[in-house]
């Protein structure tokens, strides 16, 4: 019997003492500032910047990646009469567009699965990198 209470109270003290260091282990983490990931932090101010009429957005059916914001080669070609109208552009830089979309496509992860697609925010730096 004896044996039996010592075994217990071995076991309730170990427990006891697990429960002591988890306490003093998160005590010592509340200090601590959470630092954001830099590159979800970059590309979030980057999708921030590169929004509006002068851009191409993405559409509201879009799914979330964990790449980024993307849009469909169909869809840009929908917005781009919309973007070329805000910048002001002519012919000259509509070829230089269709240029540019059709450079920067690449094909869906499951190629059994749509079309092609563009990566969001490469195409709207690229559009600022075309001549006004």
């Amino acid at each position: 019997m004896t044996v039996r209470i010592k075994s217990s109270v071995i076991a309730i003290l170990a427990i006891m003492f697990a429960v002591v260091i988890f306490s003093v282990w998160k005590f010592a983490r509340r200090d601590k500032i959470p630092v954001p990931d830099e590159k979800a932090a970059a590309m979030s101010l980057l999708v921030e910047k590169l929004a509006g009429p002068r851009y191409f957005n993405s559409p509201a059916t879009a799914e979330p990646d964990a790449d980024g914001p993307w849009i469909g080669v169909e869809e840009a070609r929908l917005q781009q009469d919309r973007v070329i109208q805000e910048r002001h552009w002519g012919q000259s830089q509509r070829a230089e567009l269709d240029r540019l979309i059709s450079q920067l496509a690449e094909p869906r992860p499951a190629r059994m699965v749509g079309g092609y697609r563009i990566p969001l925010e490469r195409l709207n730096l690229a559009l600022d990198a075309l001549k006004e």
